[in-house]
């Protein structure tokens, strides 16, 4: 059977699957009220996500068991479907966008930036990314992460050396290859994280040097630590109480917050880094991607930094623009 075949057998099938259940499944995605969460690791009303780097580093990554359930938007160029695998002992959700033409296409793994946990449904954001990178020639997978969607809460309280979302990227990735889905070559992998998930992307590749190709930074947090406690933490009342009490502040253990910090391991992301911000964004500053920028150039990597003048967070005028250096650099890198 050759590979056109092959592909339009895979079609059919999974449109026999789940053709019955599509729309039931979309509908409890869009109906589920999920809690959000209230860690002081990681709350999800907040942007703020603390991970430890050591533990990301010296931990067994076991992303299993992917599968492909229900259609949640078919287009002309392609298909979004739900999908589950395992993340550790955590079952994640994500959407799983596919180029409709057959083919065998690399894989960019898309890291979302902060949205409301309680309204947060997969699919629902990024979908503008998802469709330009898969006209691009690339199957785009976007995890939901834990405690968002349908996908299993972690531990609310106090963790000592939390993975967080960089865990749930890192096993994206993992999965995927162990799936060994005919239409991906996961071979070649890109990672492209916005806002926050520009900061669990950058702490994926460097948990992990040799997972991906290349990593795309769009309008990203910080790569130190401090900076997001300040931004995000510091005045929130009750979640400052939670992160003090827990991890105390960066002054009071300057060491648990370097380890917090990508930064402090820009040594590790051993791929080509391109990072895109807009001089005008007031979600998270420019200067917090020069610095980041100039620790990895201290470190020895290669990494691209083009800024926006008057830009804001969202990329309104300039994200056609955006997406164009960024498929490039994929193009010529996975």
């Amino acid at each position: 059977m050759n590979l056109r075949s092959q592909w339009s057998a895979l079609v059919l099938f999974l449109l026999l699957v789940t053709s019955c259940s599509a729309a039931a499944e979309a509908d409890g995605l869009r109906m589920r009220a999920l809690p959000v969460l209230a860690g002081a690791h990681n709350d999800t009303s907040t942007p703020f996500n603390l991970v430890s780097m050591p533990a990301l580093i010296k931990h067994r990554y076991d992303g299993r068991g992917l599968r492909i359930g229900g259609v949640l938007a078919q287009e002309l160029t392609h298909t979004t479907h739900h999908v589950t695998y395992r993340s550790g002992t955590l079952r994640i959700g994500g959407a799983l966008t596919v180029p409709t033409r057959p083919g065998r296409y690399p894989l960019v793994v898309l890291a979302h930036g902060f949205t409301d946990a309680t309204s947060y449904r997969s699919g629902a954001t990024m979908a503008r990314e998802r469709a330009y990178l898969t006209r691009r020639g690339y199957v785009v997978l976007q995890p939901d992460y834990r405690n968002h969607g349908d996908s299993d809460r972690d531990r609310e309280g106090f963790v000592a050396r939390p993975l967080g979302y960089p865990e749930d990227v890192v096993n994206a990735v993992v999965a995927v290859r162990r799936a060994r889905l005919p239409f991906v070559d996961s071979r070649r992998v890109g990672l492209f994280g916005r806002s926050m998930g520009g900061g669990v992307a950058l702490a994926a590749a460097a948990a992990r040097p040799g997972l991906v190709d290349a990593v795309v930074l769009y309008s990203p947090v910080s790569s130190w630590a401090p900076d997001t406690f300040r931004r995000w933490v510091v005045g929130s009342g009750e979640l400052e109480t939670r992160v003090v009490e827990a991890y105390g502040r960066p002054h009071q253990r300057p060491r648990f917050w370097r380890n917090a910090s990508v930064r402090s391991y820009g040594h590790r992301v051993d791929v080509p880094v391109q990072i895109h911000h807009g001089t005008a964004d007031r979600v998270c500053p420019a200067r917090w991607s020069r610095r980041t920028a100039r620790s990895l150039r201290a470190a020895g990597q290669r990494v691209a930094l083009h800024e926006y003048t008057g830009e804001g967070h969202a990329f309104d005028r300039s994200w056609g623009r955006l997406m164009r250096r960024s498929a490039d650099f994929l193009d010529a890198r996975v």
